[in-house]
């Protein structure tokens, strides 16, 4: 069995919340006809670019036709030398080796007739407890939306809730207030997400506010991206668990190292795919630190890879973000993957367990464009140009 071809496809997809993100969904085909699936997951992010699909789909087939997809050590060895570590947040490298890596997982998983969770391993959980994002408010008039979207939430199965802060104070403060009064013993906090917005002592001072007026889990990015030092300041001095995304191994080492977080956020779409997350895994294993899984929302096919992953993962003690399919109004699936009550259920099928409806991909395929114009404040915070603080 020998890697044939690898096809990139660019699609747009709308949420929700008024926005539409791209992603790239990646074909792979072997010389006997095997195809599998794959996802680089949501780019619609700082740094303001996007991939030269056809030099990029060109260059991919060059690095990988002839090649035995069942050797999977040397096709991430390759992965990793000519698309290395980027040492940021949304690193296009890491985007590139999870869509191989996802699409790898799948076609071997078909050509096997096993779930991707026994190519990992076995499976040790068939779910994985998950939050819905609140995502971050710019002013109070965008408070009372985002109480009744929490309800709306509420309503199809999911209390549980991850919340966006640090860039209004007083928003945030009326939020969880009037959170915690019509919903509280209905909904949980996983977290508070400050997104690497503030310095330790502002996340400090503005924990000590947010702490009277709700309860949750653990906070999340609590200073500045690669703020170490920062991370562990606010760490000894936090009665909460804190958790960092992880950017590279050697970067999960660091934090770890430093007594810097409690938690390693473990993603895909950041390490380059199902392998190297289960390497990081391992590594906080070995430190006795905890896991969540976290995302970039992804659609369902990145999605179902968090589940085989969240399925053969040894340390999973906290939930994971994983609610995209909830999120988007579109996708190129004939079934998204399944949610109960909070919970992401983790596909049985073989591959991914998932089966992409090939008309629906023709259609929804387009340019890859900015679709966010330079409104940077919605891009950090995953919000239309029309909500009341971009007025």
């Amino acid at each position: 069995m020998k890697i044939q071809r690898i096809q990139l496809f660019p699609i747009a997809s709308p949420r929700q919340t008024g926005i539409a993100n791209q992603h790239v969904i990646v074909k792979l085909e072997t010389a006997d006809g095997a195809i599998g699936w794959g996802e680089m997951s949501d780019l619609s992010h700082v740094p303001m670019y996007q991939f030269d699909l056809p030099e990029l789909e060109r260059m991919l087939n060059e690095l990988l036709r002839g090649k035995d997809p069942r050797n999977l050590v040397k096709i991430e060895d390759d992965l990793i030398r000519f698309y290395p570590d980027e040492g940021h947040m949304y690193s296009r490298s890491g985007l590139v080796r999870q869509g191989v890596d996802l699409a790898l997982h799948d076609l071997l998983g078909r050509v096997d007739n096993v779930p991707v969770y026994t190519l990992l391993g076995g499976k040790l959980r068939d779910r994985m407890r998950v939050c819905y994002p609140i995502f971050r408010m710019r002013s109070v008039e965008e408070v009372g939306p985002n109480l009744d979207r929490v309800e709306e939430k509420l309503q199809l199965g999911f209390d549980l809730i991850r919340v966006y802060v640090g860039a209004n104070l007083e928003a945030d403060e009326l939020f969880l207030g009037q959170f915690t009064d019509r919903f509280k013993g209905r909904v949980t906090i996983k977290s508070l997400d400050f997104s690497n917005l503030l310095d330790w002592r502002r996340t400090a001072m503005a924990v000590e506010r947010f702490d009277e007026l709700c309860d949750y889990m653990l906070i999340e990015s609590a200073a500045p991206r690669n703020d170490i030092e920062g991370l562990t300041q606010f760490r000894r001095r936090s009665r909460r668990p804190s958790s960092e995304h992880v950017l590279h191994i050697h970067h999960g080492w660091q934090l770890l190292a430093a007594g810097a977080v409690d938690i390693l956020n473990v993603s895909p779409y950041l390490l380059g795919g199902l392998r190297a997350s289960l390497r990081l895994i391992a590594l906080a294993e070995a430190a006795r630190a905890s896991v969540l899984i976290g995302t970039t929302q992804e659609l369902n096919l990145g999605t179902a890879a968090v589940a085989h992953l969240a399925a053969a993962a040894r340390i999973l003690d906290y939930p994971g973000d994983n609610t995209g399919p909830q999120l988007y109004m579109a996708d190129t699936v004939k079934t998204p993957v399944q949610y109960e009550n909070s919970h992401l259920i983790v596909p049985e099928g073989p591959g991914l367990g998932i089966e992409i409806d090939e008309e629906k991909l023709k259609e929804m395929t387009t340019n890859a464009q900015w679709t966010f114009g330079v409104d940077l404040a919605g891009v950090l915070d995953r919000t239309s140009a029309t909500r009341p603080s971009a007025k």
